[in-house]
């Protein structure tokens, strides 16, 4: 018998452990230690008194973790990262965990509940629709960097975010950051993000906005006529760290992508975002 129960006196090294175990063996590994799956979901907002569990005797088999946090001024829970043991899987239990979710967060005033699944995993699609997510975008993500032989920019400048006047961005943006890449993240850790850009503080032209420690970049964005300018800046990113991310690439900017593509970078998955009413 299986028992599905919230995660808030769970140790995390036991949902680490599981997490690990879950996507074992994905197209998209999580190898990551559990110190940096902590800091993962704690820069997430992870809330585990809102996100459960299912356990077989006892071991946590399978998770599903609830983020909350603002899109578009709504405040919304989203599914930062779900994972059901191979052993314990076509047993319901992803379902069983989203009912208990769901009336968990009925309590809370939500506009809805999100998520982002690889466009690939079929099953996990339809498996959503059938509990009444619908998509809403199209994603492409990208990691590696960028071939040897593209050239960087030396007129630039880098500064940490809290220098820099954030808000000035907004015309240069595309699409609305995904929840992966929100604003709010950068305001509750702003010591964790650098920005680099061309023209000035005033006149940004192009520019990213990266975690220092890892090279993830979390924000992007150009004026028109300056795509050349922000793939020099992934080329400048692409020369410091081993394995540059940038994840949730509109699809309506395929102008963007293919810039990325021709860059050298690896256009690993493509995503799509779903959602439903709370």
């Amino acid at each position: 018998m299986y028992e599905i129960k919230d995660l808030s006196e769970v140790e995390f090294s036991i949902i680490a452990i599981c997490m690990r175990e879950a996507f074992s063996d994905y197209y998209v590994k999580m190898e990551l230690s559990d110190e940096a799956l902590y800091h993962r979901f704690k820069s997430d907002n992870v809330r585990y008194d809102l996100s459960c569990g299912a356990f077989f005797e006892g071991e946590l088999v399978a998770v599903l973790l609830n983020a909350v946090g603002e899109s578009n001024r709504e405040k919304v829970a989203f599914d930062a990262a779900t994972g059901v043991v191979p052993a314990h899987r076509r047993k319901g239990l992803y379902s069983k965990m989203m009912d208990y979710c769901l009336e968990l967060l009925k309590q809370y005033n939500f506009a809805y509940y999100g998520l982002e699944v690889i466009q690939t995993n079929k099953p996990a699609v339809a498996t959503y629709r059938k509990m009444g997510l619908e998509i809403i975008k199209e994603y492409a993500c990208f990691r590696g960097n960028a071939k040897e032989s593209m050239k960087g920019t030396e007129n630039f400048q880098e500064l940490p975010i809290t220098e820099f006047p954030l808000e000035s961005l907004e015309p240069l943006r595309h699409d609305t950051p995904s929840f992966e890449n929100r604003i709010e993240i950068l305001q509750n850790f702003p010591d964790d993000y650098r920005i680099m850009y061309t023209g000035n503080e005033k006149e940004c032209n192009a520019f990213i906005i990266y975690q220092k420690d890892s090279g993830q970049v979390k924000q992007w964005g150009r004026r028109e006529g300056r795509i050349s300018e922000l793939g020099e800046l992934m080329v400048n990113l692409s020369e410091r760290y081993q394995d540059v991310r940038l994840h949730n690439i509109n699809f309506t900017d395929q102008l963007w992508i293919k810039k990325m593509e021709e860059l050298g970078f690896d256009h690993f998955c493509d995503q799509f975002e779903m959602k439903m009413d709370c």
